[in-house]
């Protein structure tokens, strides 16, 4: 890495709104991190070293950006960092502690000089709390797994221990980033932009979601975040992917289907449009890459009253393979063409984000150890979102998980609540269907 660098549409949107809260003097962390209690040996020298080796092969965690105007600051890379830490006192109590750690993982990041990731130890008298913690700009979930993966791999090569080497990075993120820069300016890239546009005509970029429960207020804060949380339980969920089958549709595709039909039981809308995040990675080089490459879709249906749950689900199974088919142009470029003043804003109407979460992809939430510890994971408040409601699934033995947060002075947790519960009907409804044979809806 030599010179400074266009970033890409992802960053320069969180770049935006970095600066507008810089400007404002309000501060959101966006910060993906994994969280433990580790209880064990854990021998901290050699954690250290080998997060100085992450960093070596990671060195995108320790470059900032100029605010000024957007770009990378890949020839100025931070000095490798060591471990923050800390220790409770024998006074404090569990909450005070967790609350210790929140702190810890919320801190602000130095954006213009870097680094923009931190390893930080809480150490207790029974255990000690771990928190690998990027900011959003260089990373993802899948990132933090990568991350994870080679820092226990690391440590155990620093314990003297035999390890598997760890694999090439075919693609760096920056690389990422120009490649992907350099398609959508071309005219390939621009033709497939106008694609997505005329798709989205009828919802937009940044689809506006009132349903029955919704406050009016024209803009919310971001410091109000409720959560619910729901289950599917054991019989439901084999009901759901039994049912999938039968209509030849993915688990998630049906699950995030039924949201769509419950929000046209719940409003008036002629046409709904959802958020569907995708971790972006289709590429098998970009497999080991460490960077934001997370992205979301519009999914845009049309109401339908008389259609029969076989065509409904058909005609949401095509809106989201369209929708699928235009990934390669990131959310924030369709935002800068259909929406300019939107870019770089924190969402200003409610819309919904559908964020699932299958059996291989649930490693992030304490899937890894440390060799001669045992670890669990941590569950800290999490950054306040910018949908109005994320509705994140996570696929477990036998069960799914539902957490949905939302911002509460758009939608109470009644209205929340009441939502899920006509999802999950609409559910209950399609797999006696699937059971019995189709019917109207």
């Amino acid at each position: 890495m030599s010179s400074r660098q266009r970033v890409s549409w992802t960053q320069r949107h969180r770049l935006g709104q970095i600066v507008r809260e810089i400007d404002a003097g309000v501060y959101r962390p966006h910060h993906p991190s994994v969280v433990l209690r580790i209880r064990g040996d854990l021998q901290t020298a050699a954690l250290e070293r080998a997060w100085l080796r992450l960093q070596e092969r990671h060195p995108v965690l320790l470059c900032g950006f100029d605010l000024g105007d957007f770009t990378w600051r890949l020839d100025v890379p931070a000095d490798m960092t060591g471990i923050t830490s800390a220790d409770s006192t024998p006074h404090d109590t569990t909450d005070a502690t967790v609350g210790l750690m929140e702190q810890l993982v919320d801190a602000p990041f130095d954006f213009t000089d870097g680094p923009l990731a931190r390893l930080i130890l809480l150490r207790r008298p029974q255990e000690t709390l771990f928190a690998l913690v990027l900011d959003h700009l260089i990373g993802d979930f899948w990132s933090l797994d990568l991350l994870m993966r080679d820092l226990t791999t690391l440590y155990a090569a620093e314990l003297g221990l035999a390890t598997q080497p760890l694999p090439p990075i075919p693609l760096t993120y920056p690389e990422q980033v120009q490649k992907q820069n350099t398609y959508l300016d071309s005219p390939a890239g621009q033709r497939a932009l106008q694609d997505v546009v005329q798709s989205l005509k009828a919802v937009g970029p940044i689809p506006e979601t009132r349903f029955a429960g919704f406050s009016g207020a024209a803009h919310a804060r971001y410091d109000r975040t409720g959560l619910v949380r729901a289950s599917f339980g054991r019989e439901l969920t084999t009901a759901v992917f039994a049912c999938a089958r039968t209509f030849r549709m993915s688990p998630w595709a049906i699950m995030h289907a039924a949201v769509h039909r419950a929000l046209y039981i719940l409003s008036e809308q002629p046409t709904v449009g959802t958020m569907l995040m995708t971790s972006n990675r289709e590429s098998s080089s970009v497999h080991q890459t460490v960077g934001f490459l997370a992205s979301k879709v519009v999914i845009a249906t049309q109401r339908d009253d008389q259609a029969t749950t076989t065509d409904f689900l058909h005609d949401f199974q095509r809106a989201m393979l369209n929708s699928l088919d235009g990934l390669a142009i990131p959310w924030p470029q369709l935002i800068a063409h259909m929406e300019p003043a939107s870019l770089g804003c924190h969402a200003k109407v409610p819309y919904i984000s559908f964020n699932p979460q299958n059996a291989t992809m649930r490693r992030w939430l304490g899937g890894w150890e440390f060799t001669g510890c045992e670890t669990a994971p941590l569950e800290l408040a999490g950054s306040t979102p910018d949908a109005a409601i994320v509705i994140s699934l996570t696929e477990l033995d036998h069960d799914i998980s539902v957490s949905m947060y939302h911002r509460t002075d758009w939608y109470p947790a009644a209205a929340v609540e009441k939502l899920w519960q006509t999802t999950e009907q609409t559910l209950q409804d399609w797999v006696g269907t699937a059971q019995a044979g189709d019917r109207a809806l």
